[in-house]
């Protein structure tokens, strides 16, 4: 099952390469991702203040989305995002971080970490705990509730998000953690591990495709495909701590990425973790992308939003 207005973009896109003489060059990828992902995405109902942080010892920065008249110190988002470790920035996903602090409540915190393959594993990792410590450094300056700290990440940011909870578990530093059909395992796509039934399912026609994540995961690593056995990669390939923050997860019925997803699900409740996963029905990756274009997706966005607005408020 699919949702026709996912099914109809599908199509557009579909017939759109087909107009096109050659495919996206990598160079390309990064403004065909931004536009198409502004395109999609639906529009905020009201202005959000903006301001851009630049982090010590590195390129990265963090963009803060605040809401109108809310009081501080805040409860805030650590936003990692998606694009396969290579595309994404905050101005691809500026109506999304601001819709996000609207319907939440909250601060959010886009972290503009460094993209592969000019800066491979194990940059955006540091750039994400850089940008945590520097909230909790400097929370009063950012006008941040440390006790109301949320860590949120779709697709290669939710990889970030698991090593980030796992990584400051002992701290309790995050009342809940968010993850949007996470990269919980790059090995397939390295060709170290075997393909789940959803790598089968949707290797291609379904926006992610499967040869997309090999282009990803050798950029991501540098071109050394051994790297994916590092559970800082692979989080499926390393073991949990219980003790983790509750744990929200959103996957997509129609996702090369929602058996891996599942599969996480399981390990971290294994661990002994409280954890919650939604399989949305209809929908494909990317869907807090597609809020623009499909009722669905709008309403799964609006979901998680509720979800994780009572979680910080709980």
């Amino acid at each position: 099952m699919i949702d026709p207005d996912i099914k109809a973009m599908l199509d557009r896109l579909q017939a759109a390469a087909g107009d096109m003489d050659a495919p996206a060059t990598l160079q390309q990828m990064p403004d065909l991702y931004c536009r198409e992902y502004r395109e999609m995405s639906r529009a905020p109902d009201a202005a959000v203040e903006e301001r851009r942080v630049g982090l010590p010892g590195t390129q990265a920065s963090l963009c803060f989305y605040r809401p109108p008249a809310l009081n501080e110190p805040a409860p805030t988002i650590v936003y990692l995002h998606g694009g396969g470790f290579m595309l994404g920035d905050a101005a691809t996903y500026s109506r999304q971080s601001s819709r996000l602090a609207i319907e939440c409540g909250a601060v959010v915190a886009f972290l503009d970490y460094r993209l592969a393959p000019e800066h491979p594993f194990p940059a955006q990792i540091e750039d994400t705990i850089a940008a945590i410590s520097l909230l909790q450094n400097d929370a009063t300056r950012y006008g941040v509730d440390l006790s109301r700290l949320c860590v949120m990440g779709d697709s290669a940011g939710g990889n970030l998000a698991i090593h980030a909870v796992r990584s400051h578990h002992e701290q309790n530093l995050f009342k809940c953690a968010c993850l949007l059909y996470p990269v919980a395992d790059f090995r397939p796509y390295a060709g170290l591990a075997p393909k789940s039934a959803s790598d089968l399912a949707f290797a291609s026609g379904y926006y992610l495709e499967f040869a997309e994540m090999e282009t990803f995961a050798h950029a991501y690593l540098g071109g050394d495909m051994s790297l994916a056995e590092d559970s800082r990669v692979s989080p499926l390939a390393g073991s949990f701590p219980a003790g983790l923050p509750p744990v929200m997860m959103f996957l997509a019925e129609n996702d090369i990425l929602r058996d891996q997803g599942r599969a996480l699900a399981h390990r971290l409740r294994e661990a002994g973790n409280e954890v919650s996963c939604r399989c949305f029905d209809g929908l494909i990756h990317n869907f807090m992308q597609h809020s623009g274009i499909s009722r669905c997706s709008d309403a799964a966005f609006l979901e998680v939003c509720r979800m994780v607005r009572a979680a910080l408020e709980g």
